[in-house]
Order: structure tokens, then C-alpha cells, then sequence
């Protein structure tokens, strides 16, 4: 079905006759009228009773607008055409919201693989590079035994070191004259 229809609302068949439509009009609109609430609820002067009045009149509203369509042969018929258009139009609805649930799970599929896959990569570099900070450390502390090793064997390399050192902080403070040569 498409939802509440006006024959849901008297509680009738499809294919009530007129006396049938009339009989349940009644009853429901008994039941529905703002007149059968408490009498406390009377004129909607208690607090919790304004919703109940609010809801009768809607109840009675929409029971009065499935009475006047129902009850005339002309509006019943453009109302049936109506639910049966409607019925197969569902069927097409369905078909097209069932092909954009699946586009969309398609697409969400794919938008999460992407989103793996970059995490994946992301994960992957900074591995690399804590990996390629691992060698470099290595490779320093490698080349510094190398040159703790040399300071050992040869200990001039140290003091010629120092010296060239000394010079190059002096040069680049300006406190060594430049040495100037002529040519002849």
C-alpha cells in the first residue's frame, strides 16, 4: 500500500458500498469528535488537554475528508485511480531508490578502500621514513666511531683538526688578515 489511505482511515475495504462508507463515517466520527473527550478536557482550558482537543479536530478533519470523497461515486473514482497510480508508481520508486541504495554503498565502498589505502600509504611513509632516521643514525654514530678510532690511532689528525678548525672560526669572524701576494 502507499501509505495511510482514506479507506484506512474509516476502517473499510476497497470496495465498501455507499451505505458501508456512511456507517463507518459515523462511528469514527463518534469516536474522533472533540465533544466525547473527558469533561475535564471541555473548552481546552486544562494544560494537558490542548493536545487532545488539537488531535480530535484532526482526527475529525481528516475522518470528514475520507466521508466526503468516499460517499461521492465521482471522487471515489479519481481517488482509486489515484491510490492505483500511486501503487504502481511505488513498484518504479522502489526499483530507482533500491538502484541509489546500491550506487551509494558502491560509492561508499570505494570512497573507504580509497581512504584505506591513502592511511596505508601515510602509515607506510612515515615507516620509511623512521626507518631512513634509523640508518642516519646508524650511519653517524658509524662514522663517528670511524673518526674516535683514527683520534686513537693517529692523535696529530686531532690536533691538526682542532687547529684547522680554530683558523676557519677565526677566518669567519674577520680576525685573520687576508694574505696578500704579489705578482711579478
Amino acid at each position: 500500500m502507499v501509505g495511510l489511505t482514506l479507506y484506512d482511515v474509516l476502517a473499510i475495504a476497497t470496495t465498501a458500498s455507499t451505505d458501508d462508507v456512511r456507517r463507518a463515517y459515523k462511528q469514527k466520527a463518534l469516536e474522533t469528535h472533540p465533544d466525547k473527550l473527558e469533561p475535564t478536557c471541555i473548552g481546552a482550558r486544562a494544560p494537558g488537554c490542548r493536545g487532545k482537543v488539537q488531535k480530535c479536530m484532526g482526527g475529525l478533519s481528516l475522518v470528514c475528508e475520507a466521508f466526503e470523497v468516499l460517499s461521492d461515486p465521482v471522487k471515489k473514482k479519481a481517488y482509486d485511480d489515484r491510490i492505483q497510480l500511486a501503487q504502481k508508481n511505488k513498484k518504479h520508486w522502489d526499483e530507482q531508490h533500491d538502484k541509489r541504495v546500491k550506487t551509494r554503498e558502491e560509492w561508499a565502498r570505494q570512497v573507504k578502500e580509497r581512504s584505506e589505502a591513502r592511511m596505508k600509504e601515510r602509515a607506510d611513509f612515515y615507516e620509511n621514513l623512521k626507518r631512513i632516521k634509523e640508518e642516519k643514525q646508524r650511519y653517524v654514530e658509524m662514522v663517528e666511531l670511524f673518526y674516535q678510532e683514527l683520534r686513537d690511532c693517529h692523535p696529530e689528525w686531532e690536533s691538526r683538526r682542532q687547529a684547522a678548525l680554530q683558523w676557519k672560526e677565526m677566518a669567519d669572524k674577520g680576525q685573520i688578515p687576508r694574505r696578500h701576494t704579489t705578482r711579478i
